[in-house]
């Protein structure tokens, strides 16, 4: 999920071009998981992500549009994305759930949380005044990462998850939060989105390597091969 700190008009042209840069990777990583999602009949990112991602969506792109076409333009194609991995969770979920009766009520308990995640954001904007939903999507962003793990780990490997994904998705938060650091005026007030844009940098890169390390074991192999040789070990 990304963010736009305040309107292009009031900030330098490259700025704007950074902002942008990091939507369209972020499209890119929905596009990748969708595409890994129907090649493994399953859904790429966690269920409470996908029901966060697209409620803030929904919120930011209709309700509280932009006030700039381009970014008004990619937050509609953030939500077209993100109807379709909805629809692979609904399609496919419920036999990846792990535990009986998770698979059992799976479908009320999907909605209940799409419904939940809907109006705690919308009142999350009004109450602490996130105009563009800015805090917002980095705490998304943040949750995002930790369960992205998370879903590693529960499924045994990166079954269903996308090594294109994960980098698009650290690529694109990156760009932006390094961005964002250029706009900050008081870094004391503003530590906690600093300590949001390190955490989810670090477990970005975190979910990566579990995935390549997963997805490649010849180079795994070879790692812990040279770790055994080594003087250290013996």
């Amino acid at each position: 999920m990304s963010h736009h700190l305040v309107q292009f008009a009031q900030v330098p042209l490259w700025l704007g071009v950074v902002n942008v840069i990091g939507d369209v990777l972020w499209i890119v990583a929905y596009i990748l998981a969708i595409r890994k999602g129907f090649q493994e009949k399953t859904y790429g990112i966690p269920m409470l992500c996908i029901a966060l991602n697209l409620s803030w969506e929904l919120i930011y792109a209709a309700i509280f549009r932009f006030p700039n076409d381009i970014i008004a333009y990619l937050r509609w194609a953030w939500l077209l994305a993100d109807l379709v991995i909805a629809y692979q969770l609904f399609r496919y979920g419920r036999k990846w759930q792990t535990t009986p009766l998770m698979s059992k009520y799976f479908y009320p308990v999907a909605g209940i949380t799409f419904a939940s995640t809907f109006v705690g954001q919308l009142t999350f904007h009004y109450t602490f005044g996130d105009t563009w939903g800015m805090s917002n999507a980095y705490l998304i962003n943040l949750v995002m990462s930790m369960l992205f793990i998370w879903m590693f780990f529960s499924r045994g490997g990166s079954n269903g998850q996308s090594l294109g994904t994960a980098w698009c998705k650290m690529l694109g938060t990156g760009i932006l939060s390094v961005g964002s650091c250029f706009t900050i005026t008081n870094w004391l007030q503003s530590s906690f989105l600093v300590y949001l844009f390190v955490t989810i940098f670090i477990l970005d890169v975190i979910y990566i390597l579990l995935l390549y390390a997963d997805q490649h074991p010849g180079e795994q192999a070879k790692i812990a091969g040279i770790a055994t040789a080594s003087p250290v070990a013996k």
